[in-house]
């Protein structure tokens, strides 16, 4: 928290003395620029003038820019103890000048993030999640390195304020900030290799757990040595009582093994659902006129498996403030058992459900789903929909329900385009893209580029191919409230409101669209662009994703990488979990303060789209009669008739008065095996519409009824 508050207090003025013993640099520290290992034999001095850049290799075997390595050793590790080492193989060492004038070295270790402190030693760190079989009591922490190289004469870059992307054609630049105190002591900072304990705290919605740091790099400001860890092992204790968990849903599990290094030896201890999906779905809007436009994705949820709760703020909640909501949410939250996952969705504007405010002063929606204290380590997959009206609440419901349940067989899914601003090309904006473009997916899509530094490259090449049909549009670079993209081509076009309005893509293929860029999302505003793409009513996205605030530059370059990584690598398709892994790979590597700014307008339950869709055949009665603890046997087969195992089949049967909350006379779920069939329990009291739906684990996914009579 205080690192937050320091923070807020420099924002973007920073003089030459700050508070905390921050200052711009004016220790008596002479210019550093030649390296030289000591456990090396013949090593030449290696100089690095200002802006240059230097692999400096711990392992001559890796090639450069190798990322650091880290394993669980699986023989050390078990319930009572972790172990795992980092493996180091080279650094980055760019030469930067400071306002002080004196030449400083930047440090940089592939696949690890920076200690992030304003003004200390910008040393890198690795941060990781451990997941704990008991939520009470310490775990000890230590390193023992391996091999240790020391490097001489190296004056450590401080972390300053990082640059700003802006809302225009230039941002605001990283802005040099020194910690007087540090620079000027003596020993080694940090003073270990990692702490030396934590306190168990909770991740993923109640999974016990520590956010632990591990620091393989130190520097001494008084003798200017270097030290790197080029292979270190480090052994964390976690010895109690092992608790009872009730497993959790197949969904969670999958983001568990990405987020937790010791998930493997953790995983018998809460285990996956394999039977039923168990979640909670909460939605709010203004008040009880909003009720049959949202009805149709109620409906939706009921029979996918969600136990649906629907709160209006005028008869439920009392007041339209972040405080009086939020207790409403966490009130709800609370009465949730942990095995269950929680969803909720915000439907309104800023005017009846306003944003609150972040630790470090941001505007945000992230603290609602944040129940047990204002941190990123949120309990509920939140989303909303800012809507103005009921029409506009309909037309966006519709859109969504097209894109999930039934999108276009013939469209355009499996591409994504990449769109940026020209700036600095082919860096910055367009060498992120680059990076997103050349990795290396396990399920790659088509990718189209639309980079701003490109001869004839326009608004109308953007809008044609979101017209005639893609699954992602993510865009990097300037932005601002009224535009997606501000001055960004070679004619300094701007793609504004009257730009959505000319897009006429149908229903059936709405994209999914992600901005990495400033106040895209500013919904206290009238309309941002973000809501102009998602109230578009035969067109526009059926998703967007972007920026409340200014936000910044390499925080937005690493989110923008992660995002398309957990989506096309990693394989998380609901939304709200690709970006809940994207974000927290930001924060890890980079910072965490755009993830507080960044807000998901649309359905945090919708799976990302990255095949063309395809027709999943269902073998169901088309009628049922009136029955009481009766059993409806499905078979599900796959595009060419196979059995389709481990789809989510879900009955609902509202009752004759379908009141909010109520779970009706029908309300289960379970998931096919091998050959595709599942047998469920039913009751069909009264005539009506029994609902069901399916859905696989790629998005492909049916919502309809059977019709109930005597």
């Amino acid at each position: 928290m205080l690192r937050k508050r320091l923070f807020i207090t420099l924002g973007l003025g920073v003089s030459t003395m700050l508070s905390g013993g921050l200052q711009a640099a004016q220790v008596d520290l002479s210019p550093a620029v030649a390296l030289t290992s000591i456990n090396t034999t013949n090593v030449a001095d290696v100089r690095v003038a200002v802006e240059a850049r230097k692999w400096v290799a711990l392992d001559q075997d890796q090639e450069p820019g190798s990322e650091a390595r880290v394993e669980l050793n699986r023989k050390a590790s078990n319930k009572r103890r972790s172990v795992f080492d980092i493996t180091i193989p080279g650094f980055w060492m760019t030469g930067k000048k400071g306002d002080d004038g004196q030449i400083y070295q930047q440090i940089e270790i592939p696949g690890l993030g920076s200690h992030d402190e304003l003004g200390q030693p910008d040393l890198p760190r690795y941060k990781f999640h451990l997941a704990l079989p008991f939520s009470k009591g310490k775990v000890s922490m230590r390193g023992e390195v391996q091999e240790l190289r020391r490097f001489q004469d190296i004056l450590v870059w401080p972390q300053s304020v990082p640059e700003l992307d802006g809302e225009k054609d230039t941002g605001t630049p990283e802005q040099f900030v020194l910690d007087r105190e540090t620079y000027a002591g003596k020993g080694s900072w940090p003073g270990t290799f990692s702490p030396e304990s934590y306190e168990i705290g909770k991740a993923l919605r109640g999974i016990p757990a520590i956010h632990g740091e591990a620091w393989p790099v130190q520097w001494d400001p008084s003798s200017r040595e270097l030290q790197v860890a080029g292979k270190i092992t480090y052994i964390l204790d976690h010895d109690g009582d092992e608790e009872q968990f009730e497993p959790i849903t197949q969904e969670r599990f999958k983001l568990a093994e990405l987020t937790f290094i010791n998930w493997e030896i953790l995983e018998p201890v809460f285990g996956p659902n394999l039977w039923f999906y168990t979640a909670d779905y909460l939605f709010i809007y203004p008040d009880s006129s909003y009720a049959d436009e949202i009805k149709p994705l109620v409906d939706q949820k009921k029979a996918r498996g969600f136990k649906v709760t629907e709160m209006n703020v005028a008869d439920d909640i009392g007041a339209s403030t972040c405080n009086t909501i939020r207790t409403a949410i966490q009130t709800w939250e609370a009465a949730i058992p942990f095995s269950r996952d929680a969803y909720a969705l915000l439907v309104g504007d800023t005017d009846v459900i306003p944003h609150c405010t972040s630790p470090d002063g941001d505007q945000t929606d992230d603290s609602y789903a944040s129940t047990d204290g204002d941190d990123l380590n949120e309990e509920i997959y939140l989303g909303r929909l800012s809507v103005d009206s009921e029409a506009d609440l309909a037309n966006q419901v519709s859109k969504i329900l097209t894109y999930e349940d039934h999108p276009s067989p013939f469209c355009c899914y499996n591409r994504a385009g990449l769109w940026a601003h020209k700036e600095n090309a082919p860096g910055k904006y367009e060498g992120a893209h680059e990076t997103v473009r050349t990795f290396a997916y396990a399920d790659a899509p088509i990718f189209e580029t639309f980079y701003g530094s490109q001869t004839g490259v326009t608004d109308s090449d953007v809008a044609n191919r979101v017209s005639n049909g893609v699954g992602v549009m993510a865009y990097r670079g300037h932005g601002s409230s009224g535009s997606t993209a501000t001055s960004w081509n070679q004619t300094s076009e701007y793609f504004n409101g009257l730009d959505v309005s000319t897009l006429s893509n149908p229903l059936s293929r709405s994209p999914v669209v992600w901005s990495f860029a400033c106040t895209n999302s500013k919904l206290d505003e009238n309309d941002s662009i973000a809501e102009k793409w998602m109230e578009l009513a035969d067109a526009g996205s059926s998703s967007y994703y972007g920026a409340t605030r200014t936000s910044y530059t390499d925080q937005n370059h690493v989110l923008d990488e992660w995002m398309f990584r957990a989506v096309y690598d990693e394989g998380l398709l609901t939304q709200s979990h690709a970006i809940e892994r994207g974000e927290a790979q930001m924060a890890a590597l980079i910072g965490a303060r755009n993830a507080w700014m960044y807000l998901l307008l649309g359905d945090p339950d919708m799976k990302i789209r990255t095949k063309n869709p395809y027709t999943i055949t269902i073998k169901i009665p088309e009628l049922i009669e009136i029955c009481k603890f009766c059993e409806l046997p499905i078979q599900v087969l796959d595009e060419v008739g196979n059995p389709l195992p481990n789809a989510l089949v879900g009955l609902w049967k509202p009752s004759q008065r379908d009141l909010p909350n109520m779970e009706g006379e029908t309300w289960v779920n379970g998931y096919t095996d091998e050959k595709g069939l599942i047998t469920l329990p039913y009751s069909a009291l009264t005539e009506g519409e029994l609902y069901y739906s399916v859905e696989d684990g790629a998005g492909n996914a049916v919502f309809e009824k059977i019709q109930v009579v005597k």
